[in-house]
């Protein structure tokens, strides 16, 4: 049974708890546990169907999902944010259903916020869910640790596809460091997501059955595993950058080899972390992050990608 069917048997008990530690990687894994826990906890309302829940979340567009990330140069949660937080979870729901506050990175919660979060942990709404996703949860105050319930959601490995090798022949080449090559770099990356949805779909047509299909249904499938392909190169993207983070912050091999997603090119990792400052990979992150969130939003993938720097 996987955690989020846990998450499911307890709701359906009326046994959900109201506070919970994912312990998991905000980017990665950590990300893709709260996005599924949002489509579970939305789906209860029974006001719009399964596939527009899951759009409005991952484009953080559902009314009753609350998001608060760390933000500003020293990378904080701010007492403001927590505050605005505790608002939108005593306010009604929009939808009449659950509600959840999902804090990203949660370590990043500084004291004074953090000690702001505390009696909403205690004492929440009903039918209202906290959920701090973090991967160094040993940063977050006890009292906060103390107040949740753990979820250990399992490690997340780089994607997996016909399209990686390529993927990672992309990434090699480093980030933009001019106009030119950031215009260069978006219609790579436009070509690149093209090339994998073609693959992505021709292997689905040599699986699939030879029974015949309403065009507009083929059309809105071919549309869905492209956005699904799109999505899963940028969470491979993050992972790149991630390591390049984790590089950045140093270690041994050894250590290095069991945590990085692509320990096979620890020496481009390692090229690509001593040439740009952390500041300059946080950003990297932000912008791919960005980049999804907007692709989800259906804008053009020339336009999301000439606005991103990755």
């Amino acid at each position: 049974m996987t955690l989020l069917e846990d998450m499911r048997k307890l709701l359906g008990q009326g046994n959900l708890g109201h506070a919970y530690l994912c312990h998991g990687d905000p980017l990665v894994e950590g990300k893709a546990f709260a996005e599924e826990l949002g489509v579970l906890l939305m789906s209860q309302s029974g006001k719009s169907t399964p596939e527009k829940i899951q759009h409005r979340v991952e484009a953080r567009s559902h009314p009753d999902v609350h998001w608060v990330e760390p933000r500003g140069k020293l990378r904080q949660i701010r007492v403001e944010d927590v505050q605005l937080a505790l608002q939108r979870i005593h306010e009604k729901s929009f939808e009449g259903g659950w509600k959840l506050v999902v804090f990203m990175s949660a370590e990043r919660l500084n004291p004074s916020s953090g000690n702001k979060l505390l009696k909403s942990l205690e004492e929440p709404p009903a039918n209202t869910l906290i959920l701090l996703v973090s991967d160094a949860a040993e940063q977050l105050l006890p009292t906060l640790r103390s107040r949740c319930q753990t979820l250990n959601v399992p490690k997340g490995r780089a994607a997996v596809g016909v399209w990686q090798e390529s993927l990672i022949e992309l990434l090699s080449i480093g980030p933009p460091r001019s106009l030119r090559a950031r215009l260069d770099r978006a219609a790579m990356f436009r070509d690149f997501f093209e090339q994998a949805a073609q693959s992505h779909l021709a292997l689905e047509g040599n699986e699939s059955d030879d029974e015949e299909v309403d065009e507009d249904v083929e059309n809105a499938r071919e549309s869905e595993a492209r956005r699904k392909i799109q999505r899963a190169v940028l969470v491979a993207v993050e992972e790149w950058y991630r390591d390049v983070m984790v590089c950045k912050q140093g270690g041994s091999a050894e250590i290095l080899h069991e945590t990085l997603r692509y320990p096979q090119q620890v020496k481009i990792l390692m090229q690509q972390s001593d040439s740009l400052p952390l500041k300059s990979i946080f950003k990297i992150i932000e912008n791919i992050r960005t980049a999804a969130r907007n692709l989800n939003g259906n804008l053009p993938v020339q336009v999301v990608l000439e606005q991103s720097v990755f």
